[in-house]
């Protein structure tokens, strides 16, 4: 079975219990599948872009890619 559905992946900077997360940057890459998505997921955790959101906690998704992100500027992150 063919899915048109394409995944991207989200940074989200967090509360320390991770009650309150604000979504940050999006990856502009779009993944075909959520398992290549998921497989990228601690690249984009460990990159210069997470390092540098001022939260105490980066935490990252797969979300099913829309047009309407967070920040979009960021091409590759982790990548």
């Amino acid at each position: 079975m063919f899915s048109s559905l394409a995944y991207a992946i989200i940074l989200m900077g967090c509360s320390d219990d991770m009650t309150l997360c604000r979504e940050m940057v999006r990856d502009k890459r779009i993944f075909a599948t959520l398992q290549e998505c998921e497989n990228t997921e601690g690249k984009a955790l460990q990159s210069d872009i997470a390092l540098e959101i001022d939260y105490p906690v980066v935490a990252s998704k797969c979300t099913v890619a829309a047009d309407k992100f967070a920040q979009t500027g960021q091409p590759n992150i982790g990548g």
